[in-house]
């Protein structure tokens, strides 16, 4: 059975209208998709800013990992922060001038206004998986 991923999907309409400074927060609770097995919850704080919205997180994930010496599987809980700039998609230069770094494959809010954060939070949840997992710190090993 395919499992969908993380859908956090919110409605920024009304922060791109305030001035810049103002903030919203949303709670987050979910089951992360086919490539991280496991689930997410958290707070988003969103802040207006000139060129879209900056959000930041505080995540707490519980995800199904392997042990590197056992090789059995084990849950191993996780928790990070996160921060991104999201900006409209017609803010995003179709340039045929290189773009600098910070302009590489920005997160985009779509033309409804839409934020989808599934993305922002599978890549930090990647980048926090430890290199070698272990179920405990004293795992003999395959056995």
């Amino acid at each position: 059975m395919k499992r969908e991923p993380l859908k956090a999907l919110v409605n920024v309409a009304s922060l791109l209208k305030e001035p810049v400074g103002s903030s919203q927060s949303y709670d987050i609770k979910g089951i992360l998709g086919d490539e991280i097995e496991g689930s997410i919850e958290g707070t988003a704080k969103m802040i207006r800013i000139t060129r879209g919205i900056l959000v930041q997180c505080e995540l707490s994930a519980e995800v199904k990992l392997i042990c590197s010496r056992c090789l059995e599987a084990f849950l191993c809980p996780i928790s990070f922060t996160a921060e991104d700039e999201f900006v409209p998609v017609a803010d995003v230069s179709d340039d045929s001038a290189l773009p600098s770094p910070e302009q590489l494959e920005p997160f985009t809010i779509d033309d409804r206004n839409i934020l989808d954060l599934g993305e922002l939070i599978r890549q930090y949840v990647l980048l926090n998986l430890p290199m070698k997992p272990l179920c405990r710190p004293d795992c003999q090993g395959i056995s």
